[in-house]
């Protein structure tokens, strides 16, 4: 992986209701029953992990999702989470943690493990992987020229979405062409900022790095934050439905 500069402001937003899944265990029952109306995402456990997730069925398909202000999950701490949910979705994440079904193969010194010093320092992190069970996905990435983090095995770059959202990156023209004749996920996608989407043969998988100021950007290109969750589950899932 390969990071770029990012402008860090200082300028501070409200960022307990964004990232309310790293404070799901201490949320009182009636925030909860607020969010899993509006979202549908609810308290999950990964065992053997330090943080907190929620998860949900969206369309069909297992949502995993999870938000984190800061460095505040150790280095080693993250290790084990992350190597959790490479189990758990599979695809990039299991990529990213080095969780491929190797004999001996651990998260220590894989890809994420090597950038976890600067990925922990992000102010804020956001991931939400889903599973697809379509093995025969093609490669595909929505990147900004923004994004902290980007792929190392890049593909041919393909059609401008935004100068917020970048560009598609894609070897099978014709996944790409299904994908853009989704006028409605086309649409969402101008939403975005700093975001690294993957497709792969497991999963699609979105990631986000950045500071506040940026956060509160993505939430409100989108309206509001209940309806950024969605709409991002639902990019997901379009991307999904687009593999044949």
């Amino acid at each position: 992986m390969r990071f770029r500069h990012l402008m860090i402001p200082c300028t501070l937003v409200c960022i307990a209701l964004a990232l309310a899944t790293a404070a799901a265990q201490t949320m009182k029952p009636e925030m909860l029953d607020e969010f899993d109306k509006k979202t549908g995402l609810k308290p999950v456990e990964i065992p053997n992990t330090q943080g907190y997730y929620m998860g949900k069925t969206h369309r069909g398909y297992n949502v995993v999702f999870t938000a984190k202000a800061g460095n505040v999950w150790g280095r080693y701490a993250a290790r084990l989470t992350m190597g959790e949910i490479g189990r758990e979705v599979g695809g990039f994440t299991a990529y990213l943690t080095g969780q491929q079904g190797r004999i001996g193969e651990s998260v220590v010194d894989s890809p994420l493990d090597r950038v976890l010093s600067q990925y922990l320092g992000q102010p804020i992190t956001v991931a939400i992987a889903l599973k697809h069970n379509k093995p025969n996905a093609p490669r595909l990435d929505v990147l900004s020229d923004r994004a902290t983090v980007a792929p190392q095995d890049g593909l041919p770059r393909r059609e401008k979405i935004g100068s917020n959202p970048g560009y598609f990156y894609e070897e099978d023209a014709e996944f790409c062409k299904r994908v853009q004749g989704n006028a409605a996920l086309m649409k969402r996608l101008k939403s975005l900022r700093n975001e690294y989407i993957r497709v792969d043969q497991s999963a699609v998988t979105f990631f986000f790095a950045g500071s506040e100021v940026e956060y509160s950007g993505l939430i409100r290109d989108h309206g509001d934050y209940y309806k950024m969750l969605n709409d991002l589950m639902d990019d997901l899932a379009d991307f999904a439905d687009a593999i044949q």
